[in-house]
């Protein structure tokens, strides 16, 4: 086996597998277009960012910032939709690079232990490099921050004269977003998703599981984008009410659907409640289930 193209290719698959969960409130899905941003620019999207995984896994972390800035370059430049898989990207380029044993496949301990590793190593200059990635994606509802704004040139003259890796970056928006809570904590709500999916993939239909996980992330942690766009206390009510769907069964029973019906009916009525951290958080979750080994 092959185990740089395996790794790729699975977190490839992870990245499709999330766009193609259905329903998934309030976001792009395979019934459900954006008027900027088409499921196909997705697709394309997702297939373009291949050879980067392959990347990551051969550069066991060294370089790794440069690596996700060259990604995000690409996947910018093959659709039109525009940021399509920022977040996704910054969260499964790490675990790509943490697959350093050269085994297929391992688990979910052994899988985090060396996804901090991965990110304890990591540089200054790959502090610089995510930053100018980000940058560059635009991500909605990014707004002013305190402390190393991604859009003012002294944030980077003062991560070199200050030699600041991208975990002290990260660290004072653990609450903010969920790309810095994941790496500051070691992947925490991928790892919980992870373990929700894998209990519930031995009893239900995938396609079910993976939107009844998306469910699950919502209703457990508050969307970090919905946060920033629409306020902290309007992601707490879709948690809510993400949490009583969940209650009345989900995606699997009539009421529960019903319900899933509501929330979606709700987020879509303006651009600051896509839940857009969510689903990065899913494509994380499966993507780690993908690397121990579970087949579609």
């Amino acid at each position: 086996m092959n185990i740089v193209e395996e790794v790729a290719y699975r977190c490839e698959l992870a990245l499709l597998l999330e766009l193609s969960t259905t329903p998934k409130p309030g976001l792009v899905d395979r019934v459900h277009d954006f008027g900027e941003t088409k499921f196909r620019d997705f697709l394309a999207s997702a297939a373009s960012l291949h050879p980067f995984f392959r990347r990551a896994v051969e550069s066991g972390g060294k370089g790794l910032g440069r690596i996700i800035y060259m990604g995000v370059e690409r996947f910018l430049g093959v659709q039109k939709g525009g940021n399509t898989h920022l977040g996704a990207w910054l969260l499964l380029a790490p675990l790509a690079a943490s697959y350093t044993s050269r085994r297929f496949p391992v688990n979910l301990s052994t899988l985090a232990k060396s996804l901090k590793r991965v990110l304890s190593r990591l540089t200054w200059r790959d502090t610089t490099w995510i930053f100018k990635a980000v940058a560059h994606a635009s991500p909605g509802g990014l707004g002013r921050v305190a402390y190393l704004d991604v859009r003012s040139r002294e944030t980077y003259e003062e991560i070199r004269s200050g030699k600041i890796t991208p975990l002290d970056a990260l660290k004072p928006y653990k609450e903010y977003d969920v790309v810095a809570h994941e790496w500051v904590t070691g992947y925490s709500w991928s790892l919980e998703g992870a373990r929700f999916l894998i209990k519930s993939l031995g009893e239900e239909d995938a396609d079910k599981v993976f939107a009844q996980t998306f469910l699950w992330l919502l209703a457990h942690h508050p969307d970090t984008l919905i946060s920033r766009r629409a306020g902290r206390k309007i992601s707490k009510m879709v948690s809510e009410m993400a949490s009583e769907a969940l209650k009345a069964g989900g995606i699997y029973t009539s009421e529960g659907r019903r319900a899933l019906s509501r929330l979606d009916k709700y987020l879509r009525r303006s651009r600051k409640l896509r839940p857009g951290a969510t689903a990065d958080l899913l494509a994380s979750t499966i993507a780690m289930v993908l690397l121990t080994g579970w087949n579609p």
